[in-house]
Formats: C-alpha cells, structure tokens, sequence
C-alpha cells in the first residue's frame, strides 16, 4: 500500500534521508531544463540538515529551504513524503 504523508514541522523534514521519495507543488514554476512544472516527484539527493535544505537534484540545483518553508517564505507550496507499507508481512 502506498502512503502519503503532508510534511508540516521541522521534525518532519530532519527525518528525511536520500532516497526518500517527496511529492513537491510549487507556488511559481520550476525549472528543469528543458521542462518547466509545478508539481513533481522527486528521490531525496541529500538534506543538508545544517542550512535546512533539502536538495531534489544536483544536475539543475533543485532544492528547497524547509525553513523558510515552514516559515511561509517559500516557492514549495506542499510537501508530502511517499512510502510503500508492505501489509503481507
């Protein structure tokens, strides 16, 4: 089963480790040369814990600031972490 859960604290956001999956809306559009979108899913490349930041990719310097985030400041307008619940074991 796939699970979907909205990141809201700061805890939320320092649990995260590369590899996880997040689902991202965005206020404006974001860049990924050449595509251009709102909304898309990414595979964590790192969280910088240190200057609360989580980079989405290197190759076009996709990142966010979960601070500034959680502050309200930010172009990340939601953000949900996606996780598969095995419910056979």
């Amino acid at each position: 089963m796939i699970q979907a859960k909205e990141l809201t604290t700061l805890e939320d956001f320092e649990n995260l480790e590369k590899g996880n999956i997040l689902a991202c809306e965005f206020h404006r559009d974001v860049h990924d040369h050449p595509r251009t979108y709102r909304f898309n899913v990414f595979n964590i490349y790192l969280n910088k814990k240190e200057s609360t930041e989580i980079i989405l990719q290197k190759k076009n310097n996709l990142y966010f600031n979960y601070k500034m985030f959680l502050d309200g400041e930010s172009n990340l307008k939601s953000c949900k972490l996606i996780t598969h619940v095995d419910h056979t074991a």
